[in-house]
């Protein structure tokens, strides 16, 4: 009798860790269509990525592709289906990780020592940062603007801290919380220049003559990529097959038509001999 309750209570004891597993099992891919909507972190003071237009709505690039990824997971595209949070660059990662966002697309830049904080998809859109100056400056060169007579804006985030120190050691900086915070500054005098995700420094120069974008460039070409909280892998891989059908798959041309709108040219397939 002693052995048959003994394996009776191992019998239990598997039921329940195996039901501990299927519940940890459950993936963020499940919980958001159970809920019928997405909730994205996104920003709202970096154009043409994502910002409050003239009409109080919010827009840009980044909110298109959020919409295109909410349409491809519910088959529509009413608005009920997503939800957008609205955060600064320097709770991009806590609004994963603590679940107040389901997946952030806050032009990311995929860097190594993001990696370990957060899951990216591939990129989305290539990138690299530059330095923007005004149009009548005197800056040509990275090193014109290694003086202690010049000052430069940079966001709250480590790397930009470090690229300023490695660039322009001399220079003094300013911080400040947003993109258009930087571009403002620059272009209002108040510092001298700013790194910038090279596509918003573009998108920046061609509707503001009074800008330029150095030829110089501070990083390699980078990606913008979408992020998540790590250890999803269902969710992770959801995201990541979006990304590839838009830059090269059945969602191709609504990703062609968005980015042609906010940069002014067709945007090349990823996959090379698609034209």
């Amino acid at each position: 009798m002693r052995k048959l309750l003994k394996s009776f209570g191992l019998l239990l004891a598997g039921v329940a860790i195996a039901s501990t597993a299927v519940a940890q099992d459950k993936s963020k891919l499940d919980e958001v269509l159970a809920r019928g909507k997405v909730i994205v972190g996104v920003s709202s003071e970096s154009p043409p990525f994502g910002f409050v237009d003239e009409k109080g709505e919010l827009t840009g690039f980044d909110i298109d592709m959020a919409k295109l990824i909410a349409k491809g997971i519910f088959g529509s595209d009413d608005p009920k289906h997503i939800e957008f949070v609205k955060q600064s660059s320097a709770a991009r990662w806590e609004n994963v990780n603590s679940g107040k966002v389901d997946f952030g697309i806050h032009v990311a830049t995929v860097l190594p020592d993001r990696i370990a904080r957060v899951a990216f998809t591939r990129g989305y859109i290539d990138s690299s940062i530059v330095v923007i100056v005004k149009a009548d400056s005197k800056f040509k060169k990275f090193a014109d603007l290694n003086t202690d007579k010049v000052t430069t804006a940079i966001l709250s985030t480590p790397v930009q801290a470090a690229r300023a120190a490695q660039f322009f050691p001399k220079a003094k900086t300013t911080t400040l919380d947003s993109i258009g915070a930087q571009f403002t500054a620059v272009k209002g005098g108040r510092v001298d220049a700013a790194q910038l995700d090279e596509p918003v420094a573009l998108w920046y120069a061609t509707q503001n003559k009074d800008v330029r974008v150095l030829e110089e460039r501070m990083t390699a070409v980078t990606n913008n990529a979408i992020y998540m909280k790590q250890g999803d892998f269902k969710w992770w891989l959801a995201l990541d097959t979006y990304v590839n059908e838009l830059r090269a798959g059945s969602m191709f041309n609504d990703y062609s038509t968005s980015y042609n709108k906010w940069f002014g040219k067709a945007p090349l397939n990823a996959k090379y001999y698609v034209k």
